[in-house]
């Protein structure tokens, strides 16, 4: 394992409080019982995120390009234009985190791993 992995293993050891084998194995059981991170559709909606994404970031250089030649409309006139923006990326942001946390939230029960605070 790489030293970085080593670091990940030990935060899980100590986590966890368990020993490092057990935590290996428990994640590897798991693994293949709570599938891929990412389901096919899971991965396609990445894909249209990803684009959605790239579609703000062309609109958002737009504006910074009309700012610097000085033809970009009052800040009061495009606040509809703000919010819908926030909008589509906290809608982003969310279909994300959904993703994978879920998956996270998953593999940690299919280990039966809990943290120590919560086995308490």
């Amino acid at each position: 394992m790489s030293e970085a992995d080593e670091r990940r293993l030990a935060e899980a050891v100590a986590l966890f409080g368990l020993p490092k084998a057990e935590v290996v194995r428990r994640l590897i059981r798991a693994s293949v019982q709570a599938g891929p991170a990412l389901s096919a559709e899971n991965t396609r909606a990445v894909v249209e995120l990803a684009s959605q994404v790239r579609m703000v970031g062309r609109n958002l250089a737009q504006v910074l390009k009309a700012i610097h030649r000085g033809q970009a409309v009052r800040l009061e006139d495009t606040e509809a234009v703000w919010r819908g923006l926030h909008e589509v990326v906290a809608a982003i942001n969310d279909e994300l985190t959904e993703m994978t946390v879920a998956y996270g939230s998953k593999l940690r029960r299919e280990a039966q791993l809990t943290l120590r605070e919560e086995a308490e």
